[in-house]
């Protein structure tokens, strides 16, 4: 009797179903303070916009609420509608408000409310200060006992200008295979509809990887700062895409849904843009991994690097992934003759990678962040390596769920000229850029690009003149010098090339 066409009430829902549905969906709300916050009536995919639920939300999600001048909850009695009932009209406006179809059960729903009512929830995420960032909400999605599925949900970032993003903070399911956070390049956002889409195939995750740039992907509930003066860079109007995998070994149904805090702040000039890389295994070509069933280890190898203008990835950050085939995951640097050199990540340490514990978690593996980047020369690169096991029946090939399989490194990183180094700048001659200067342990040394190499020689000299350091047999255009063995004080150096001094200037090693 409230919203009828002789008492309307700002909103009229009498009538036949499609003209109640055209007085809802993608309305602009009567009331002036929804409107001016730019909700509709129902927003396909995003209760969070859509006034409708605002006003029953009655605390089902618990951070969302009506604001000063938007009215009071409804039905005016103030008692609210069920917990099924509310989340049913939540679960029509998620998947996208469609006029016919069925999306969801109603069974499944009230099973989790009453019959399994007081399973345990994520704990909702204080969202940021809007000064600060914004919140985003992912869920919930019904899981029936025993069942895997991957969604994924666009979401638009209110940012009228470019952002740096140094911070981000999931909370999530313990059931959780991999929260992925993807970034859509300017204008490609169009590829995906509105609301929830269920991730069926490789096309469904080849639209995302040629159209985004995914830009984190955690297995658990993760707080990562990125280092001072670096940043993810996201342009004005950002969209992102949000992309969840999980798998329910319980047996009750559970509701999955994620908080995402970002935190971000007006784009600075000075900035460092942080980049992020999935290394696959076969690259483009991922029919590549193929896993026998011949119940023995199998090992791959990526040998990653190029000869990169920029040279040097200063890696944040790594992490593994694999299905539940994979039991070991390796990443060392790697030597200009293709050996292995450091090993940088281990992937039998715990998940903070604060404790080696001896075996390989394919469901929740490390997240290795480093405490200073580290730096890799891209000429030599990095080697990748995971095994994998397959007693049967049937061999395993490159697929989505966890019964196929992945192998991919997820690296974050910044290309720089010189690597990493909390002190010093770069000294030049004619021949050669050294970093960094004053140095403490390690010397970077880059030839120029235009020398004709003739055994080169590098030679460093103390204050009276004495010979201290000599590196002989320098085969590439890039290289380091050891002078963690010398004193504190200025050297000077040569670059002697076919017999003759082709560069040289001063040092300094300072601890």
């Amino acid at each position: 009797s409230c919203h009828t066409s002789s008492n309307p009430n700002n909103i009229e829902l009498d009538g036949t179903p499609q003209q109640v549905y055209d007085a809802l969906v993608n309305v602009t709300p009567v009331n002036s303070v929804a409107a001016a916050n730019g909700m509709k009536e129902v927003d396909p995919g995003n209760p969070r916009n859509s006034f409708l639920f605002a006003k029953i939300n009655h605390g089902l999600d618990y951070y969302f609420t009506l604001k000063t001048g938007e009215g009071i909850a409804m039905p005016d009695s103030n008692v609210a509608m069920t917990q099924t009932q509310r989340e049913m009209v939540r679960q029509w406006i998620l998947f996208g408000a469609q006029d016919t179809g069925t999306w969801v059960s109603m069974a499944t729903i009230d099973s989790f409310y009453v019959t399994q009512g007081g399973q345990p929830r994520v704990t909702p995420l204080a969202p940021p200060d809007p000064s600060q960032g914004e919140q985003f909400y992912f869920g919930p999605i019904f899981m029936r006992p025993g069942v895997e599925f991957e969604y994924n949900h666009k979401y638009k970032v209110h940012n009228n200008e470019t952002i740096d993003v140094n911070r981000m903070k999931v909370d999530e399911n313990p059931e959780t295979h991999h929260f992925a956070i993807y970034d859509f390049l300017q204008g490609h956002d169009g590829i995906i509809g509105s609301g929830l889409n269920k991730v069926v195939g490789i096309s469904d995750e080849a639209f995302l990887f040629y159209n985004a740039n995914v830009v984190a992907q955690w297995p658990k509930p993760m707080d990562v700062t990125y280092p001072n003066g670096t940043a993810l860079v996201w342009d004005s109007a950002s969209v992102l895409c949000l992309d969840y995998h999980l798998i329910n070994y319980e047996d009750y149904v559970i509701a999955a849904e994620a908080y995402l805090n970002v935190y971000y702040q007006p784009h600075q000039s000075s900035t460092i843009p942080l980049q992020t890389a999935q290394v696959r295994y076969g690259g483009d070509d991922v029919d590549q991994l193929v896993i026998p069933n011949n119940g023995v280890d199998t090992t791959f190898r990526i040998n990653q690097f190029s000869p990169d203008s920029d040279f040097y990835w200063n890696i944040i950050s790594l992490q593994a992934h694999t299905h539940k085939h994979g039991t070991n995951f390796f990443v060392w640097s790697r030597k200009a003759n293709g050996q292995k050199d450091s090993l940088i990540y281990n992937g039998q340490y715990n998940p903070d990678y604060s404790q080696f514990v001896g075996t390989y978690s394919w469901n929740d593996p490390p997240y290795r962040q480093f405490n200073e980047p580290y730096p890799i020369y891209m000429g030599n690169g990095m080697i990748h390596e995971a095994t994998f096991f397959n007693s049967g029946p049937d061999t395993v090939h490159f697929g989505l769920s966890t019964e196929d399989e992945m192998y991919v490194t997820f690296i974050i990183y910044y290309k720089s000229e010189f690597p990493y180094s909390g002190i010093g700048e770069v000294q030049k001659d004619k021949s050669l850029d050294m970093y960094p200067n004053p140095a403490s342990d390690v010397e970077y040394i880059k030839l120029d690009n235009s020398l004709v190499m003739s055994h080169p020689q590098m030679q460093f000299f103390d204050a009276l003149g004495r010979k201290v350091l000599e590196i002989n047999d320098i085969a590439t255009q890039v290289f380091s010098a050891d002078v963690s063995q010398l004193p504190n004080g200025l050297y000077t150096y040569r670059l002697v090339n076919g017999g003759e001094v082709v560069g040289s200037g001063k040092m300094v090693v300072q601890r």
